[in-house]
């Protein structure tokens, strides 16, 4: 019986806990520009390989989940499934991106049907050198103000999950 109390208790306190960060949390209005956690995301835009076009400010008011990599990347290939399973659930209000970084190699619209991409799918070193990206897979969530929450390399279907969930998405 006391096993369910202290459940019960870690679920409110982490109910609780999301709940203020998401109250307490700055506002984009009052923070720098930059390309790590808690700064104001820079705005880009980037060329699909269908030809459609994705702006990071167009899409204010979503969490933006980006994945910066590479064709030839193996981590990158696990990214692409964690983003298949996370596009199969998500609803509105997110938004999947992967933007491929390689100068030397542009992705071909087959490669990214082969993939199973149903998201926005790019090409730009340039955004790559904008975000700063040393390594690939790089991951970077933008919540629905323009501020990145998170930023890392690979990262699993089920911490994404948990990254988006805590920011009401």
């Amino acid at each position: 019986m006391r096993g369910i109390y202290i459940a019960a208790a870690i679920i409110i306190a982490a109910t609780l806990g999301g709940g203020l960060y998401l109250l307490m949390r700055p506002r984009a209005e009052h923070i720098e520009e930059g390309v790590y956690v808690g700064m104001k995301a820079p705005d880009f835009t980037v060329t699909g390989v269908d030809g459609s076009t994705f702006t990071l400010s167009g899409h204010r008011g979503e969490i933006v989940v980006i994945e910066f990599s590479t064709m030839w990347c193996p981590y990158c290939t696990k990214q692409i499934e964690a983003f298949r399973k996370l596009a199969a659930e998500l609803g509105e209000g997110v938004c999947l991106v992967s933007i491929d970084v390689d100068p030397s190699e542009k992705p071909s619209g087959e490669w990214v049907r082969q993939m199973g991409v149903t998201w926005f799918y790019g090409h730009s070193p340039e955004a790559g050198i904008l975000y700063k990206v040393t390594y690939v897979p790089m991951v970077i969530v933008v919540d629905d103000e323009g501020v990145i929450r998170y930023r890392g390399a690979y990262t699993p279907y089920d911490k994404l999950k948990l990254i988006i969930q805590q920011l009401g998405g």
